[in-house]
């Protein structure tokens, strides 16, 4: 259904929710700004969520690889999952830096000095869409938490699985490709 771009294929529906995320934050942030310019009660909320955040998804990130491990059965299958484990660690790290990037611009608001009216609302507006756009984005942790776990559970089934039923799969396998002696 996607097209073929450098080897991979495009997540059209990954596009357009991220089209979505960008449009909602930054409409939030030109036309909400005012709600957080010197609230420094909303500012501290919003760092306080995404610290949190940042903690659990350092914890997301280092479960992520050790599904894949279990399940690989040799060399080869580790080689072909890497690409799968490098995008996931990949997106779950960007999203880490954006929680930092997010808490740096909240910084930024309170540094700036008060002759740097338009410098502060500029920062103000920047940190509002970011801060969106993270918190739309984090909505995706729970998901990717339990597909993690899902695929813990199912390695562990699998290496704990009878031999005889290991067997049974390998033969009904076997039966249905089209080489197969009959």
């Amino acid at each position: 259904m996607g097209t073929v771009l450098r080897g991979t294929k495009t997540d059209w529906g990954r596009l357009g929710k991220l089209a979505v995320a960008v449009a909602v934050s930054a409409a939030v942030g030109y036309f909400f700004q005012p709600m957080v310019a010197g609230n420094t009660n909303a500012v501290n909320t919003v760092v306080t969520i995404f610290s949190i955040l940042a903690g659990f998804l350092i914890a997301v990130i280092t479960l992520i690889a050790e599904p894949t491990l279990k399940q690989a059965k040799n060399w080869q299958e580790l080689q072909l999952m890497k690409k799968t484990v490098q995008r996931k660690l990949f997106r779950q790290k960007l999203l880490f830096f954006l929680y930092l990037i997010t808490l740096g611009v909240a910084l930024g608001t309170f540094l700036v000095p008060d002759t740097q009216a338009e410098l502060r609302r500029w920062l103000e507006t920047v940190f509002l869409g970011l801060a969106t756009f993270v918190f739309l984005a984090s909505f995706d942790l729970p998901g990717s938490l339990m597909k993690i776990q899902m695929e813990r559970y199912e390695a562990e089934m699998d290496a704990t699985k009878p031999q005889v039923l290991k067997d049974a799969a390998k033969a009904a396998d076997a039966a249905k490709k089209p080489d197969a002696p009959k």
